[in-house]
């Protein structure tokens, strides 16, 4: 959504994209002399949603797989979207091919499976006790489909 954060520190304030505040596995781009003042989110457009899925063993257990997914419509087609995936690569992941992929179509089901597709590919999960590869990959495409159906019915559109 476009969201940037401000920090400030002793040199004085400034602003960065949220894309570039987290660098790497629990380290962010604030620097040792800064602070995290506050990050601003511009407001979604009139016919919008979104929603976050996580596939988890119990409740509060790290993800498996989860996806955060926003769809904005404007007359009729998809105007913006976006998807950003966790737990499935070393970082935070901007599945920015789906996303391009979204925009201008019709919001339906074959879009959506696309995204879902695109997702998939662009994750780098690692395998682990909570699953394989292959299994997370395919978990993406699945929760990026249903929280896309999601978003657009939050739209008010379904």
């Amino acid at each position: 959504m476009g969201a940037r954060s401000r920090r400030k520190g002793a040199s004085g304030e400034r602003e960065v994209p949220i894309g570039d505040f987290l660098v790497d596995t629990f380290q962010t781009s604030i620097a040792p002399n800064e602070m995290l003042t506050d990050i601003h989110v511009r407001a979604p457009g009139a016919r919008a949603g979104g929603t976050y899925l996580k596939l988890e063993r119990k409740v509060g257990d790290f993800a498996t797989v989860a996806a955060a997914i926003y769809l904005e419509l404007n007359d009729g087609a998809i105007g913006a979207a976006g998807i950003a995936l966790t737990s499935v690569g070393l970082k935070n992941i901007k599945a920015t091919a789906a996303e391009a992929s979204l925009v201008g179509s019709a919001p339906d089901q074959a879009a959506f499976a696309e995204a879902g597709r695109l997702a998939a590919e662009a994750s780098r999960p690692m395998p682990d006790v909570r699953g394989s590869a292959e299994y997370k990959r395919h978990m993406v495409d699945v929760y990026v489909r249903r929280g896309l159906a999601t978003a657009f019915e939050m739209a008010g559109a379904a």
